[in-house]
């Protein structure tokens, strides 16, 4: 193998337009070189090599320490990027004499000149326009800082901790925030849900006339309406009577993975369903229950999707 041991990656190398420069990161591939400066035979950097001449003619090759190096004949190769790492990786977890890892190793096409010297930087805090301590920025966002010359940490969420916890609006969305920083949205039924980067804003509408009035288990229902149930618990239907309108009616849904019981509001009353009838029903899995008055005494059950 051409090769170097020490120095930059490219550095020092007499370079054409014609190669095209790649550098593997994610091991140590310094074993790929003995203390005499030759070749390990059956090092992991050697079968790799091997493994990349079915596609290519490698011109310079440069295991060590910190990354493997290498540039190949632009106009005789046929690996990309992709295809690199993909047949690296695959060699697996146990590789060649020294026993490297492969499994996760990144590969990169990088500029002609990439120094891996003692000066150049080896972490994030190292670099010129970054902070320089992790120190009290635990679980912060890297962000591109306001005069966009730099980066700098900032926080997900406001000081104080989460600002989306648990909201009920009446057009009834749940907003769930999972952790620190993670924001969960299920929209409730016709809920349109518009977000604006650029204004750091949410907005939740909806029309009047879908509207969802949000009550708890223990609730006692109307007619002709709909209602949104944010908590486990009983739900009581309104009683009916001989003056209740044939077809008054009243729709509801409810949080997703809580169950809910519905009872009839009177002893009389009786939800007929596909089962046959009953005084009560547990609303758990089905998206919308939707309850119409079939004549005096008696409920019609209908499910279907929410609309």
């Amino acid at each position: 193998m051409v090769q170097r041991t020490n120095g930059g990656v490219f550095d020092d190398q007499m370079l054409t337009g014609s190669l095209s420069h790649w550098v593997v990161t994610g091991a140590d591939f310094s074993g790929a070189v003995d203390q005499y400066g030759q070749p390990v035979p059956f090092s992991a950097a050697e079968i790799i090599f091997k493994n990349i001449e079915s596609g290519a003619y490698i011109n310079i090759m440069n295991p060590n320490s910190q990354n493997l190096s290498f540039a190949l004949e632009e106009g005789r190769s046929i690996w990309t990027a992709e295809s690199l790492q993909e047949m690296i990786r695959g060699l697996g977890s146990d590789v060649g004499v020294d026993h490297l890892d492969l499994s996760n190793v990144i590969v990169e096409r990088v500029p002609y000149i990439f120094g891996t010297g003692s000066t150049s930087a080896t972490s994030f805090l190292q670099l010129t326009d970054t902070p320089d301590s992790y120190s009290g920025a635990a679980n912060y966002f890297v962000t591109v800082n306001p005069g966009e010359t730099g980066l700098i940490f900032t926080q997900s969420v406001p000081p104080g901790g989460n600002a989306y916890s648990f909201i009920e609006v009446p057009s009834q969305p749940t907003l769930t925030a999972v952790g620190s920083d993670t924001l969960t949205i299920i929209p409730g039924q016709n809920i349109t849900i518009t977000t604006d980067a650029l204004a750091n804003s949410l907005t939740i509408s909806g029309p009047s006339i879908y509207s969802y009035t949000p009550i708890t288990g223990g609730s006692l229902l109307e007619f002709n309406q709909r209602y949104f149930i944010t908590t486990t618990g009983i739900i009581t239907l309104p009683a009916i009577s001989a003056s209740t309108p044939i077809g008054s009616a009243l729709n509801m849904t409810k949080v997703v993975g809580i169950t809910v019981t519905i009872n009839v509001g009177d002893v009389s009353d009786i939800i007929n369903t596909d089962l046959g009838p009953t005084d009560s029903i547990e609303y758990d899995a089905t998206d919308q229950l939707i309850f119409v008055v079939g004549d005096q005494n008696t409920w019609e059950l209908q499910i279907g999707a929410a609309s």
